[in-house]
Parts: structure tokens; C-alpha cells; sequence
């Protein structure tokens, strides 16, 4: 019997045997071709649509950004912070994640071992969840770590418009007058940016520097914001993007993760968990391997 209907639309199986949860990822890859080159990346393959996973113990967890659960804000993180040109948003992200608090980081992984590791291995008595959801990364360079950082640090809880973000930006790294020749295409990318979110894959580089990064074949979908009105092609263009206003701390996540078309939610029942977790054992994937001190 098929599990997984090879069409468009949102789908939540439940399966019993990890055969099962297997055949339908070998389904989902062939029914969207994946992994292959996107629309604008055609050489690159850390930027080609691709399967990515993510593991929840209870299965009736919603998928949320760990700052949508915690009181502490970034900027209280980030209020000293100086972010150096030779930085990535990687390293922007270790940075508050060393502090243990909330972010509007998404943690994903392109590992499907490992995130079945994290939808068994606690809540034993709850039935635990695999997701899957094909995208196109985003390649996060130095101008995105600018971005968000700055972001972060604004204290006001009012709308900025995009225009005053993009200012912000430019007084403290000039050096990204390099990229971006005029504000208003500054203005354009952060509209992107903030807009729909992105999901960014570290480089190899970041993970020389982190282990566990490496190990869990870790990439993140960073949220984006809510922005006063409905944004419409208009809005988007550069002439008019900077007038777009937003709130700097809210956060957005994509429908596509609210039941969105790609979106696969495997259902794991909880008496399968510890076979699981043995099975993962048996190929070195355990806490201690994937969380090293």
C-alpha cells in the first residue's frame, strides 16, 4: 500500500514500522525530484531545492520558533555585539545560542537520521513527529548576518519602516555600499528577506568551527516579521520598498509550515520510538554523538 500520495498538497501519515517512514521519504524525494538546481542557482548545489527534516517527541507540537516560548529578547543578547566583516550568520547564530535563549531561528537538518533521533528520543509515551518540507535555500552571505543582527538590536517595539532598517545598516557597515550601490536595493533585499523568511545551510566552513553543527547536518529557516499591511508587487519593487513599515520583533512563520502544500508530517507512533533509537544507535547516532559538550 502506498503511504504517501504523490500530489501538491498537505499530508499528515501515520506509520508503525520505520520501513514505512523510509519508503514514503524515497516517494516525496521522487515525486519532487529532489534534490535539483532552483531557478537562479543552476551550479550551486548548496542552494538546490532539497528535502529538509525536522523532529518533534510530541506530535501534537505545532512548529514554532524557540523565541515565540521564551520572555527574553534578542537584542538583550545581542546589545554588545560586534559583528565583524569576516563574519557569517552562522556565527551570528552561535553566538546566541550560546546564551540558551529563544530565537527566531527554525532548526532543520538535511539528515533524516537525525531528525528522527529527535522525534524519538523523549516523551516516551507520546507519539512523535518527522517533518518534511522541500526549499530552496537561501546562500547566507555577510550583507544577511548584517541584517538580522541589526534587526535584533532595534529596542523599539513599534513599526520601522524598511527605509529606516536600511540606514541603520549602512551607518554601521559601509563596507556593504560594496553590494549594494543605491539604499533602495538594499531596500529590495530586505524586503525579501523579512517578508517570506529564508532557509539558510551553513557552509563548510561554519562547520569546521562547530562540531555540532557538522554532526547534525544543522541548517535553520529564519522567520520573518509581520509587516503593517499586505505587501503586493508594488511594495516590493525598489522604489517602493523602503516605505513598507514592519514589527521588529514579531515573527512570522511561512504557511508552508502551517499545512502548506510541501509539507509532509509523519506521525511516529510512540511504541516505535525505542526500536528506532536502536536502530540509530547501531549507526553511531546517539545524544552523546549529536550534542557534544
Amino acid at each position: 500500500m502506498t503511504l504517501y500520495e504523490k500530489k501538491h498538497e498537505y499530508q499528515e501519515i501515520r506509520v508503525n514500522t520505520l520501513e514505512e517512514i523510509n519508503e514514503i521519504i524515497a516517494d516525496y524525494n521522487s515525486f519532487y525530484d529532489l534534490p535539483r538546481p532552483g531557478i537562479s542557482a543552476v551550479d550551486d548545489p548548496s542552494v538546490y531545492l532539497q528535502t529538509f527534516f525536522r523532529g518533534q517527541s510530541d506530535a501534537s507540537w505545532e512548529i514554532q520558533a524557540s523565541i515565540e516560548r521564551e520572555k527574553k529578547q534578542e537584542y538583550e543578547i545581542l546589545a554588545d555585539f560586534e559583528l565583524k566583516h569576516d563574519m557569517s550568520l552562522f556565527d551570528v547564530i552561535a553566538h546566541i545560542q550560546h546564551y540558551q535563549t529563544g530565537t527566531r531561528f527554525i532548526d532543520f537538518t538535511t539528515d533524516k537520521d537525525v531528525a528522527l533521533y529527535f522525534a524519538c528520543s523523549e516523551n516516551m509515551d507520546k507519539d512523535g513527529a518527522l517533518f518534511m518540507w522541500c526549499y530552496a535555500p537561501h546562500k547566507a552571505e555577510w550583507y544577511t548576518a548584517c541584517v538580522l543582527t541589526e534587526l535584533a538590536q532595534v529596542k523599539n517595539d513599534s513599526t520601522m519602516s524598511v527605509q529606516e532598517l536600511s540606514e541603520m545598516i549602512l551607518r554601521k557597515y559601509p563596507k556593504i555600499n560594496d553590494i549594494f550601490k543605491e539604499t533602495i536595493d538594499l531596500n529590495t533585499a530586505v524586503v525579501s528577506f523579512l517578508d517570506h523568511g529564508f532557509m539558510a545551510v551553513p557552509p563548510e566552513t561554519a562547520k569546521e568551527n562547530n562540531l555540532r553543527l557538522k554532526r547534525q547536518s544543522g541548517c535553520f529557516y529564519v522567520c520573518g516579521v509581520k509587516f503593517e499591511r499586505p505587501l503586493n508587487g508594488v511594495s516590493r519593487i525598489s522604489t517602493h520598498a523602503g516605505y513598507n513599515k514592519f514589527y521588529p520583533h514579531s515573527v512570522q512563520i511561512p504557511d508552508g509550515l502551517r499545512n502548506g502544500n510541501a509539507l509532509v508530517k509523519i506521525v511516529i507512533c510512540k511504541d516505535l520510538k525505542k526500536e528506532i533509537l536502536c536502530y540509530l544507535e547501531e549507526k553511531g547516532i546517539t545524544k552523546e554523538y549529536l550534542l557534544p559538550n
